[in-house]
């Protein structure tokens, strides 16, 4: 995969995670951890903003989106249902891995309300998974339209 289009599915991933942000915080107990931020001390609050935090998780998460589909690719072969289930749990395991440890640094949210933000973001792991699938054929080589 050459640079531009790694780059070109790092953005479009990227995006697709902040336009998950967008969405869950709309719904009550669907937001994820990285949003909460009036759970977090006054510093934490003062310092960062939810929309701060929101793009820089989208763009750390589109780029291991795109470093995970090349982990995934080569190993999940010619089934591209395969490499999209493999995808969506590597982008959901981490992403949910540095939400629980961001949560337990800097926040303090009801669990409850942790636990469903870590959980809406299923959702989310998938649609980044499809959509980068769909753009990538196995052996590397990009789909093409038509």
């Amino acid at each position: 995969m050459s640079a531009g289009r790694a780059a070109a599915l790092a953005a479009l991933a990227g995006l697709l995670h902040l336009g998950w942000d967008g969405l869950a915080s709309l719904a009550p107990g669907a937001a994820p951890p990285h949003l909460l931020l009036r759970y977090a001390s006054e510093f934490v609050r003062e310092v960062l903003s939810p929309l701060s935090v929101g793009v820089a998780f989208s763009v750390v998460s589109g780029i291991l989106a795109v470093i995970f589909l090349a982990v995934v690719d080569p190993a999940a072969g010619p089934d591209p249902r395969r490499r999209t289930w493999r995808l969506a749990l590597w982008v959901y395991g981490f992403w949910a891995f540095s939400e629980l440890l961001l949560a337990l640094t800097w926040l303090s949210a009801p669990w409850g309300l942790l636990l469903g933000g870590i959980a809406a973001g299923i959702p989310r792991a998938w649609t980044v998974a499809w959509a980068l699938s769909r753009l990538q054929l196995p052996g590397g080589r990009a789909a093409r339209p038509g």
